[in-house]
């Protein structure tokens, strides 16, 4: 029998060979990846297999010749309209951001959506080189097609004031046609992309710039005893899990929970790795995950799990242990867990210790006083003092506020689980952290919600909105959406009594495994009037990898292949003066 560490090498060898060197040419295969257009929405390669062709046309506002042939663009989506063809523009200059862009296109009157490959990785991934060069990709076979200028009046050394042979529009004829394309694929003459920045980190020491990245952004979940499903314990094991690490930086898979960058400095904890950092890390991968150097950090390294990582709380409290079935459909569980205060309290945060986190999928603490549950109050309290979900157990509030408990009083535990296909036992634990005098202020809690869930079978791209008003000049603490498997993405905007709006979070892909909330580091101030609009789009295709069942009508419900649509929020109210 091989040993662990011999199958790791063999492994990793065998993938390698996949990735390393990877400059497509046309014809060949190229990696599934994501990317974020300029207006925040998520663009996902496999996600648009259902279409025949993807263009896409490197974008350069720099450059005469990119805005010349992205008006000339425009005629070819026209022709291309009744066919499966995705248009879309790609800035891979590594140089601009989605608000220029967004000023660029409306300035220019584009209305294709412009992807961000900030890393410039999907560049270098389909060899695009240079501005108005054109890209066709077979969506379902994941390979290049096509590569080069739009036409022969922005071919390299071309002088031709008009366009008189369209290559691009010729390949798509042909593609469609199911024929052979024969087109000139000649070099577009538009500006050369500067890839100075990104080539940078080709030699990147796996001691001293790998390892640190991977300690900083992945070991706290990669660890023995962690929720991951490997452990970063030596280069070893990075070396045979680099192409899945590869395929999660490129798809975005990972970090979990991601969130817009342009909001990533908002809020605390935001799973988070920098456009240097996946350069580096990629381009190390793309190298053959080598360790030249004398040392491993990663080996040496002993990471320990923290059961409390806000501290020891002043209250432990043990949930009764659940009995979770190796099948079947489990209902939610709503435990009424008595306090026994003698005096009441004033909680500043909670945490959450889950049992076993292959079954536990959340839980939502409800506070009820002495005279037991009311409903009515369940209901306005969101998502009460605090949740796990998996990425999410610690809760705080601001400073100077708290969640009041009442003595006689306890909580209500709702419990959701999953079975695992072997029977198990959770038994979680809730770690209460208390102020020593009262606050000045109660948190207050709830959420923008449509419980009308109406989603066809098959649709994707199903929209939704959902708003609160604000009666009295509040605070906002923390905003977190939830939707169930077919949720894709959402966002929060503000929209102030003056009419002004503002944007506060964009959730580009949304992910039902990490159920994050997002504690903002300065609660924003919102006066009077102030309403808060929740949108969502849920995803009900067969183009959506996490859909259970796509011919399926959706309404809302509490299990994971029915819908929900919350946008949870927390808030304070404002004092005099504030």
């Amino acid at each position: 029998m091989l040993r662990f560490t011999t199958l790791i090498k063999i492994m990793a060898g065998f993938l390698m060979t996949a990735f390393v060197g990877m400059s497509a040419n046309a014809a060949d295969r190229i990696s599934d990846f994501s990317l974020i257009d300029h207006q925040g929405r998520f663009f996902q390669l496999s996600r648009s297999a259902d279409q025949d062709a993807i263009v896409l046309f490197a974008y350069d506002k720099d450059s005469k010749d990119a805005r010349r042939a992205a008006a000339e663009l425009a005629e070819l989506v026209a022709q291309f309209a009744e066919q499966k063809v995705q248009f879309l523009l790609i800035n891979s200059t590594g140089s601009a951001d989605k608000i220029a862009m967004r000023k660029e296109a409306e300035d220019e009157a584009i209305t294709l959506r412009i992807l961000m490959d900030d890393t410039q990785l999907v560049a270098k991934e389909l060899g695009i080189s240079r501005a108005a060069e054109v890209v066709i990709i077979d969506p379902t076979a994941k390979e290049i097609v096509y590569r080069g200028a739009l036409n022969n009046r922005f071919a390299e050394g071309s002088k031709a004031r008009r366009a008189s042979e369209h290559y691009v529009a010729d390949a798509l004829q042909a593609m469609l046609g199911g024929q052979e394309i024969t087109v000139e694929q000649l070099a577009s003459k538009g500006d050369a992309i500067d890839f100075s920045v990104s080539e940078s980190h080709a030699g990147a020491s796996y001691a001293n710039e790998i390892a640190p990245i991977l300690k900083e952004r992945c070991v706290s979940c990669h660890m023995e005893g962690g929720i991951a499903p490997f452990a970063m314990s030596s280069h070893q094991m990075i070396q045979g899990w680099s192409p899945m690490i590869r395929e999660t930086l490129y798809t975005k898979r990972m970090p979990p929970g991601q969130i817009d960058n342009e909001y990533v400095e908002s809020f605390h904890g935001v799973n988070h790795i920098t456009v240097e950092e996946t350069q580096k890390l990629v381009s190390w991968i793309d190298n053959g995950s080598q360790n030249n150097d004398d040392s491993d950090p990663l080996a040496e390294y002993r990471p320990e799990v923290v059961k409390w990582g806000y501290g020891k709380p002043d209250i432990i409290i043990p949930i009764p242990p659940q009995t979770i079935p190796a099948t079947g459909v489990q209902d939610y569980r709503n435990l009424m867990v008595p306090l026994d205060l003698e005096d009441d309290v004033w909680v500043k945060a909670v945490e959450f210790s889950a049992g076993d986190t292959t079954v536990l999928h959340h839980i939502i603490a409800f506070s009820y006083g002495p005279g037991g549950v009311n409903q009515f109050d369940v209901l306005n309290q969101g998502i009460g003092l605090g949740a796990y979900a998996p990425g999410n157990s610690i809760n705080t509030y601001p400073e100077d506020s708290g969640y009041p408990l009442k003595a006689g009083g306890g909580l209500m535990l709702q419990m959701h689980y999953t079975t695992s296909g072997k029977e198990a036992v959770d038994a979680s634990e809730i770690g209460i952290y208390l102020w020593d005098k009262v606050p000045a202020r109660p948190v207050l809690g709830g959420s923008a919600a449509d419980l009308e869930i109406n989603i066809p079978a098959f649709e994707g791209g199903h929209e939704m909105v959902a708003s609160k008003k604000f009666r009295k000049d509040s605070f906002l603490t923390m905003v977190g959406p939830h939707m169930h498997y077919r949720g894709y993405d959402a966002n929060f905007k503000l929209v102030y009594p003056d009419g002004k709006e503002e944007e506060i979070l964009n959730v580009p892909n949304y992910q039902f495994n990490w159920q994050k909330t997002y504690d903002f580091k300065e609660p924003m101030f919102l006066p009077a009037g102030t309403e808060m609009v929740f949108r969502a789009t849920f995803d009900n295709s067969e183009m959506n990898p996490f859909n259970p069942d796509p011919s399926q009508d959706l309404t809302w419900g509490e299990q994971t292949w029915q819908e929900m649509f919350f946008g949870f929020f927390r808030y304070v109210e404002a004092g005099e003066g504030d």
